[in-house]
């Protein structure tokens, strides 16, 4: 019989209203598509603690969907979650505190990707602005340990030194973090959805974002605005197509190397690796371990280009942390589920 599932999500007096109204609406379809299979289910909310809310539901019945996606200073932050649940023996869906770690803060995860033979944009990481040191342009500048592209707008890319210095230190100043350079590659984004664990991990699908409507350079890259300000230009024209428009042996090769960046990062049931071209060759811009997994993200819109419903990418996933769990050493899956 598969356990009763636990969603856990954070919310505190430092989200930002969009992040509350996203977060809220996630989790309700979430609710939604899995009441509807028949799934038992309880979302929870924690704030300032994780431990004293989940006192009431036992380790060994209750499965956690982890949906909770804070930042380092606050309690649920998204790597301090499942490092919690392990300790108290919570099986959860999504990855690890560690890889959710290394992948939170780009430097580590740049050096992993490198240490790994993965191909990544040239890059440089410095906590002083006249420290840093870059000679490839045109680059962007943005923090070293953000996520939902806070800190980067059409101003993140620069063409030399000098502009890159003062930009790293609007962004040290304002984020009080390090600031990240790479070199900036003017191609269409390509976005990798997989998932499976061990040697068995798939492609769900490629979708791409083009920037053909944008002339400027600047304009050419994914902004905070481009994914959450519906009345921008970037929002509005800037189109994401799944499944990507791909001759066979440029697809073969952006998979081998999401593929290749999943493993090196330590990814477990799910992720999002993002890449551009350079001469073109895949190159690895970022790792997002537990990607959005919201109606309308592009992890949902692979899995609707590849057949599966809503519910049924959720219960793959739920599936896969189920093996995790002691009590259901190699559980069936139930009839309902057609993944």
């Amino acid at each position: 019989m598969a356990p009763p599932l636990l969603l856990l999500y954070g919310i505190d007096e430092r989200s930002r209203d969009f992040e509350i109204t996203s977060t809220i609406a996630l989790v309700r379809a979430v609710s939604e598509a899995l009441l509807a299979r028949g799934w038992r289910l309880l979302p929870l909310q924690v704030t300032h603690d994780l431990v004293l809310p989940l006192k009431p539901f036992r380790p060994d019945e209750w499965l956690v969907f982890n949906l909770c996606e804070g930042e380092p200073g606050q309690a649920f932050y998204y790597a301090r979650a499942p490092r919690i649940l392990s300790e108290l023996g919570y099986a959860f869906t999504g990855s690890d505190a560690w890889t959710l770690d290394e992948t939170q803060f780009k430097w580590r995860m740049k050096t992993r990707l490198e240490q790994e033979g993965v191909p990544t944009p040239r890059w440089a990481v410095c906590e002083r602005a006249d420290q840093l040191f870059f000679d490839t342009f045109p680059a962007i500048v943005k923090p070293a340990a953000e996520h939902c592209s806070y800190g980067i707008t059409r101003e993140s890319v620069v063409f030399n030194l000098r502009e890159a210095r003062a930009r790293a230190q609007q962004i040290i100043a304002e984020f009080d973090q390090p600031a990240l350079i790479e070199e900036f590659l003017d191609s269409p984004e390509y976005n990798v959805s997989l998932w499976g664990n061990g040697e068995e991990i798939a492609v769900l699908g490629v979708s791409t974002m083009t920037y053909d409507a944008f002339e400027d350079i600047r304009d050419r890259l994914c902004t905070f605005e481009a994914k959450w300000v519906p009345e921008s230009p970037a929002y509005q024209r800037i189109p994401a197509i799944c499944p990507a428009p791909l001759c066979a042996e440029l697809k073969a090769q952006i998979e081998r190397t999401a593929i290749a960046a999943y493993r090196a990062t330590g990814c477990r049931d799910y992720g999002r690796i993002d890449l551009r071209l350079k001469h073109g060759q895949p190159m690895v811009l970022d790792v997002n371990a537990n990607c959005d997994v919201s109606p309308e993200g592009g992890f949902a819109s692979a899995a609707r280009a590849a057949g599966l419903s809503y519910a049924e990418m959720l219960e793959r996933i739920i599936h896969m942390a189920m093996r995790r769990m002691p009590a259901l050493a190699e559980p069936a899956a139930p009839e309902r589920v057609n993944a």
